[in-house]
């Protein structure tokens, strides 16, 4: 078993705020935003009240984070909008939230693209270290 003992890091700890680095939205997640409740965590929701509808098939992929929670996983592809700023999250929260160092060479690649393929390196770091105290030192 592998215990961290490690607590939360929640968004609002390393969330850019007043951030103008941030992608624009997109025309679609503009429009439904408004019919966002707090505490959605995606944004399906949100557009079947913008469609007026009763299913929730679309948008599933659009994450909603907040100050208080624990970011979700992220990954190459759907986007993360900030709720309290009602934006987009920006290259330096994918990369705080996936625990690259600030001055990782991307060598031109999206940083939201590479954090999302990646395992973050503290979490592999933690396994490693873990593994090694169980496995290879002296008890």
């Amino acid at each position: 078993m592998l215990d961290f003992a490690s607590s939360p890091v929640y968004f609002g700890e390393i969330a850019d705020k007043g951030s103008t680095t941030h992608p624009p939205l997109r025309p679609s997640i503009a429009k439904r935003r408004p019919f966002v409740e707090y505490g959605d965590e995606c944004l399906k929701f949100a557009d079947a009240k913008y469609r007026n509808l009763d299913t929730f098939n679309s948008f599933f992929s659009t994450r909603i984070v907040y100050d208080h929670v624990v970011a979700p996983t992220l990954t190459s592809s759907g986007t993360t909008l900030y709720y309290e700023e009602a934006r987009n999250m920006n290259d330096t929260e994918y990369i705080r939230m996936s625990s690259f160092p600030s001055d990782f060479d991307f060598c031109g690649i999206s940083p939201r693209f590479v954090c999302g393929m990646s395992v973050p390196p503290l979490m592999t770091a933690g396994i490693a270290m873990e593994i090694k105290k169980q496995r290879f030192d002296p008890l």
